[in-house]
């Protein structure tokens, strides 16, 4: 149908002539290939500059491609929430430095075919409760991996076994919106990571990922499920996750507000939760971040000034309206980490 530069060519669009290695007879790709960013990727690198398309207003894209590309994208939409790209917006330099590693992490990560197939299945099931889900639980596992200092392997194991924690739940869809489960149901329910531990061995994932994804329930003290494991006989992956899933879940789809999850988090330190988990989570994740209006337990409205002069989710806060909304006269911040008792109650 026509030459098109390889940069405006879209995914899902389909070859007109087979492409050769530039100099060589060497078949690169034949007519008829559907097009995806992986074959996209691979012909920017080798210089390739354009190529004939078959119909370029037609686009014959797969989940699995059309996955590829949202995984990239939804991923670093969240990141961007945990950890914007102005430096001041981040508790510290270094969670920047972590931000940028899951950058680029992911789109290696997006071109694991299993894990988008799983993904899919996911998102069908249930957008928010299972695929947002994934996506906000991957990003902030990564991001306290990263503040962990884990190595970049063991940061990979991190997010793929964030992202296919609840790939078990497939089996059972009919409990995913359930807040309640009976007798029968919590008994079905607390064997998907059971399932999810097979299914991943099934698929070829690694026996580390599968371990993760089986661990994700344990609690610290033992109490969790389907083991009853303890402590550091949780694999650490797991420990992660169960932190950043239980803050995921409560912000996306239970409507607790972030410093009650938060709160939760630190009661149950030591108990449900591995301490220097949720330490390195509440000293790295923005819970408020920077530049957000808020209003306080005082019923004060203010916006968010300062996220790195504390430790954990207590910010500096600049007071614009009082608490019967009307406009301050006198400049005024309450530092939340002095001020013990005054805490964010509704952000705007």
């Amino acid at each position: 149908m026509g030459k098109m530069k390889v940069k405006y060519v879209k995914p899902g669009m389909q070859l007109e002539q087979t492409i050769y290695q530039p100099g060589t007879d060497v078949c690169l790709l034949k007519a008829g290939t559907i097009l995806s960013n992986r074959n996209l990727d691979q012909l920017k690198d080798i210089g390739v500059e354009f190529v004939d398309i078959l119909d370029p207003n037609t686009m014959l894209i797969t989940p699995i491609d059309k996955m590829e590309h949202s995984l990239v994208e939804d991923f670093t939409h969240v990141l961007r929430e945990f950890s914007p790209l102005q430096a001041e917006a981040n508790k510290n330099d270094h969670v920047v430095e972590v931000a940028k590693q899951l950058e680029q992490l992911v789109h290696k990560i997006a071109r694991n075919e299993e894990v988008l197939k799983t993904l899919v299945e996911l998102r069908i099931i249930n957008k928010v409760r299972l695929y947002d889900h994934a996506i906000y639980t991957a990003v902030l596992s990564g991001l306290v991996a990263g503040c962990m200092k884990l190595p970049m392997e063991e940061m990979i194991v991190v997010l793929i076994s964030a992202l296919l924690h609840n790939m078990g739940i497939a089996e059972m869809p009919n409990l995913v919106r359930l807040d309640k489960r009976n007798d029968a149901e919590e008994k079905l329910w607390q064997e998907h990571p059971t399932y999810g531990y097979y299914f991943a061995l099934q698929k070829n994932i690694p026996r580390v990922i599968a371990s993760c994804i089986q661990s994700h329930h344990e609690k610290y003290n033992g109490s969790g499920y389907p083991k009853g494991i303890s402590g550091d006989e949780i694999p650490l992956g797991a420990r992660i996750i169960g932190v950043c899933e239980r803050y995921a879940a409560a912000i996306t789809y239970l409507d607790i507000p972030p410093y009650l999850a938060v709160e939760e988090l630190y009661g149950a330190s030591g108990m449900y939760y591995d301490p220097k988990v949720v330490e390195t989570f509440v000293n790295n994740i923005p819970i408020y971040p920077l530049g957000v209006m808020v209003r306080l337990s005082t019923k004060e409205v203010g916006i968010v000034s300062n996220i790195r002069q504390n430790d954990g989710p207590r910010p500096l806060v600049k007071i614009y309206y009082n608490r019967v909304n009307r406009s301050v006269t006198e400049e005024r911040i309450v530092d939340l980490g002095v001020e013990r008792t005054i805490f964010i109650e509704e952000i705007l």
